[in-house]
C-alpha cells in the first residue's frame, strides 16, 4: 500500500495544476514592488494597540480531568509518544547538526517514501525540520503539562542536543554554511527556524532553562542581521512551493520573544516580515494574507488552507503592533473571507486548497494542520481583541472537528475528514469517491502523504490548555473552559485557581481559589454566545457583565469559590440546504456503524493504518421530522452522568426521531457528540 513520493506529491499537486492560472508557482522573479503605493502606509508612524489580555507563561496552566487523561493516553500509548519510533528515518536525520543541508541535491528520504530528484523536491529539505520540531514541540508540552517524568527526561536530553548544535555565530537551523541565507528559490530557512524556536521557547517557559532563551535570541539576532531593509528579503525568490511562505510564521517566535523580553525589535521584525511578504508576488497558492489581496476583499480565499489559517495570526499581530487603519481593513476583510470557509464542526475546510470554494459538509474536507492553525488564530485573536466570540470558535473547532479526527485509542487520526464522513478508504470525497488520496484513512503517521498532521495533533491540547487562562490588567480571565489549574502571582501573592468541571459535557464549572494572602482582583469569565443564560455566584463578590464577560471582583482568600452554570439549549446550524444540531459547544452527529480494514502494520506493536467502511446505509434515508426550528425538531438533550472517558462512553446525547424516507416511518435515534464519532452524518435535510 505504500507509494513513492513522486506519485504522492503529484497527487497532492493535481488540484493545483487544474486550477491554473489561479495558482502560479514561478512568479517572483526578483521583482521588487516596494514602490507600490498600496504599501506606502508602512512608512507612517505606528501606534501599537494594547491587547485586551496577555498570555501567561505556559508553565502556569496545567490540565485536569478528561483533558489531562487524554493527553496522558496520547503520550504513553498513542502515537504522540511514539512518532519518532514509527517513522525513524525522519527522526534519525540529525537535521540541525551533522545532516544540515549543504546543496540543492542534499534531499534525504522521508518516512516510507523515496525521492526522484525533481527540481520541486528541493522543498523537501524543509519538511523534515517542520516534522521534527512540531512533533517535539507537542511531545515536550504534553510531557511537562502532565508531569510525565520519563518523557520530560527524554525532552530535556533532546533539547540539550539541539542547543549544542548552535554555531559560533548563533545559527540554529537546517542549512549548512553553503546554503543559509543565500536562497534564490523555495527554501525553509525561516520556517525551519520558526518551528524550532517555538519548541525552544516552549521549553524555556516550561523548564525555566534560560539557556534556551539565550540561544533563540542569539539565533534571531543573526537572522535579523541577514534579513532586513538594508540586507536581503526572505521573500525575494523565484519560486515557492510553500516553504518560503510558511516562513512568515517566524512572527510566532517574534511575538513570544516580545512578550517575554519586551524588546520592541522582535515586534518590529514581525512587521518587516509581513511587509516583505506583501511586497513580492509569490505564488497565490500560498499567500492569501498578502495585503494586496486582502485590501480588495472581493474574492474568496484561494490558497493552501494551512498557510491561509496560520497567516491570520501574523495579520492580527501586525495590525495590533502598528495600529494602521489599512491593516485593520485587511484584517476585517480576512475575517469576512474566512466566514465562507467554516463548517458546522467549526473547522475551516481545506483539502489542500481553498480554491475560491465555499464550505460544504459533504465535499470540502478539513485538514488537521489547518484545524490547528485556525484554532490557534482564534486564541490569538481572543487574547488581542478580547472578543468573546473567538473563544466560542476556538472551543467549537477543538471539541468537534479536531476531537472528531482522533481515533478513540489515540493511535491514529485522519489527515483529512469531511463533517459528513461516510467512508474512509483512500479516496477523495470531492470527486465522488473516485480519486485516490492517501490522506483519507486513519494512521499514526500518514507517512505515505506527509508526516505533518500527526505532529500537529500532538500540539492540539497543550496549546488549548496554554490559552485557557489569560492575564487581565486587573486580574485573570477564564477564556477557554475545561478542567485546569492556574498557578500564578498577583501583586506579591501566590494565587492558585482550580477549575473543576467535566466541560463540555457538563454545564457547571466551579472555580476554587487558594491565595498566600487575601488579595483583591477581578476574574473574567467568558459568556458563550450559545448560552441562553449564564449564572455566576461567589459569596461576597461584586459581579457585573461587560463585553461578553462576567466580572467577578472581591478580595480573594483561600477557600473562596465561584460557581458558574450555563443554561444551554439545542440550537440549529445551517449548512447550505441542511441543518446540524448543537448544544453548547458540542455539535451532534448520527454515528454510522462501520468496520475497519487494516492496510499497514508498523514495527511498533499495536499501530496500523486502516480504512473504515460503513456497514449500514440507513443514514442516507434520514430526514428531520419537521422544519420547525423553534422546537429543534423534537430532540431532547440527555446526560446520564459523568464518566472518566466522556468522549467514548456514550453518556451525553440528543434523543429524538428522524423520518426514514425508505420505510416512510419515524424512527428513534441518538445523536452523539461529533468528537466521539468515526463515520458520521452531521447535517440533515428536512422531511418535505
Amino acid at each position: 500500500m505504500q507509494r513513492n513520493i513522486m506519485k504522492t506529491a503529484l497527487l497532492r499537486l493535481k488540484n493545483l495544476v487544474k486550477l491554473m492560472p489561479l495558482f502560479f508557482f514561478a512568479l517572483a522573479n526578483g521583482q521588487d514592488q516596494s514602490s507600490n503605493p498600496s504599501l506606502s502606509f508602512f512608512a507612517n508612524p505606528r501606534k501599537e494597540i494594547a491587547p485586551k489580555f496577555e498570555n501567561l507563561p505556559v508553565n502556569q496552566i496545567k490540565p485536569n480531568g478528561w483533558i489531562k487523561a487524554q493527553m496522558e493516553q496520547d503520550l504513553t500509548s498513542g502515537f504522540v509518544g511514539k512518532l519518532d519510533k514509527l517513522v525513524p528515518r525522519i527522526f534519525n536525520d540529525d537535521i540541525y547538526k551533522t545532516a544540515q543541508r549543504k546543496s540543492k541535491t542534499d534531499i534525504p528520504n522521508a518516512g516510507t517514501q523515496k525521492l526522484t530528484g525533481a527540481d520541486w523536491e528541493i522543498s523537501m529539505q524543509w519538511w523534515g525540520g517542520e516534522t521534527q520540531a512540531n512533533w517535539w514541540d507537542g511531545f515536550l508540552r504534553n510531557a511537562y503539562l502532565t508531569g510525565n517524568k520519563l518523557a520530560i527526561i527524554k525532552s530535556n536530553t533532546y533539547i540539550r542536543k539541539v542547543l549544542a548544535s548552535q554555531g559560533s555565530d548563533g545559527y540554529l537551523g537546517i542549512y549548512g554554511k553553503e546554503m543559509r541565507y543565500k536562497h534564490e528559490s523555495d527554501n525553509g530557512e525561516l520556517w525551519a527556524q520558526a518551528t524550532l524556536f517555538r519548541l525552544l521557547l516552549g521549553y524555556y517557559e516550561l523548564s525555566g532553562d534560560k539557556k534556551a532563551l539565550t540561544a533563540v535570541e542569539r539565533a534571531m539576532t543573526l537572522t535579523m542581521s541577514k534579513y532586513n531593509e538594508k540586507g536581503i528579503s526572505p521573500f525575494n525568490v523565484k519560486t515557492d512551493y510553500g516553504g518560503v511562505t510558511h516562513g512568515l510564521m517566524m512572527t510566532d517566535a517574534c511575538e513570544v520573544l516580545y512578550r517575554i523580553t519586551h524588546k520592541t525589535k522582535y515586534r518590529d521584525f514581525a512587521v518587516y516580515l509581513y511587509k516583505e511578504f506583501s511586497k513580492y508576488p509569490l505564488a497565490h497558492a500560498y499567500n492569501d494574507a498578502r495585503y494586496e489581496y486582502l485590501a480588495k476583499g472581493d474574492e474568496l480565499f484561494q490558497s493552501h488552507s494551512a498557510h491561509t489559517y496560520e497567516h491570520l495570526r501574523t495579520l492580527i499581530f501586525v495590525t495590533q503592533s502598528t495600529g494602521y487603519s489599512q491593516m485593520k481593513t485587511a484584517y476585517d476583510n480576512a475575517l469576512h473571507k474566512l466566514s465562507y470557509c467554516l463548517l458546522p464542526s467549526g473547522a475551516g475546510f481545506g483539502d489542500e486548497w481553498l480554491a475560491g470554494k465555499k464550505a460544504n459538509a459533504d465535499s470540502t474536507a478539513a485538514e488537521f494542520c489547518g484545524m490547528l492553525e485556525l484554532r490557534n488564530f482564534y486564541a490569538s485573536a481572543l487574547q488581542k481583541s478580547g472578543e468573546a466570540e473567538f473563544g466560542d470558535k476556538a472551543e467549537t473547532v477543538t471539541f468537534n472537528a479536531m476531537q472528531g479526527a482522533r481515533y478513540s485509542d489515540g493511535k491514529g487520526i485522519t489527515y483529512c475528514k469531511t463533517d459528513n464522513c461516510t467512508l474512509l478508504n483512500r479516496t477523495s470525497p470531492h470527486s465522488g469517491y473516485h480519486e485516490e488520496d492517501p490522506r483519507y484513512k486513519y494512521s499514526p503517521t500518514h507517512a505515505d502523504a506527509a508526516v505533518c498532521c500527526n505532529p500537529s495533533y500532538g500540539r492540539n491540547l497543550p496549546y488549548y490548555v496554554s490559552n485557557m487562562w489569560m492575564k487581565a490588567r486587573d486580574g485573570f480571565a477564564a477564556v477557554l473552559f475545561g478542567g485546569s489549574t492556574l498557578s500564578t502571582n498577583y501583586n506579591g501573592a501566590k494565587v492558585t485557581i482550580q477549575e473543576k468541571t467535566a466541560y463540555p459535557f457538563s454545564d457547571e464549572i466551579e472555580f476554587s481559589l487558594t491565595t498566600s494572602k487575601p488579595t483583591e482582583f477581578t476574574i473574567y469569565i467568558r459568556k458563550p454566545q450559545w448560552s441562553k443564560q449564564v449564572f455566576a455566584e461567589a459569596q461576597g463578590a461584586t459581579i457585573s457583565e461587560r463585553e461578553g464577560y462576567f466580572l467577578v471582583q472581591k478580595k480573594w482568600k483561600s477557600g473562596d469559590k465561584i460557581r458558574v452554570n450555563f443554561q444551554n439549549e439545542i440550537q440549529t446550524v445551517l449548512s447550505n440546504d441542511e441543518v446540524a444540531l448543537r448544544r453548547g459547544t458540542l455539535v451532534f452527529a448520527l454515528p454510522i456503524s462501520s468496520r475497519n480494514e487494516t492496510v499497514r502494520e508498523y514495527d511498533v506493536a499495536g499501530f496500523k493504518d486502516f480504512y473504515v467502511f460503513p456497514t449500514d446505509s440507513s443514514y442516507k434515508n434520514a430526514r428531520l421530522v419537521d422544519s420547525n426550528k423553534d422546537n429543534c425538531f423534537g430532540f431532547i438533550f440527555k446526560n446520564e452522568g459523568a464518566t472518566n472517558n466522556p468522549w467514548y462512553e456514550g453518556k451525553t446525547y440528543l434523543s429524538g426521531e428522524i423520518f426514514n424516507i425508505k420505510t416512510n416511518k419515524n424512527e428513534s435515534i441518538r445523536l452523539i457528540p461529533m468528537g466521539s464519532t468515526v463515520l458520521r452524518k452531521v447535517t440533515f435535510k428536512f422531511k418535505l
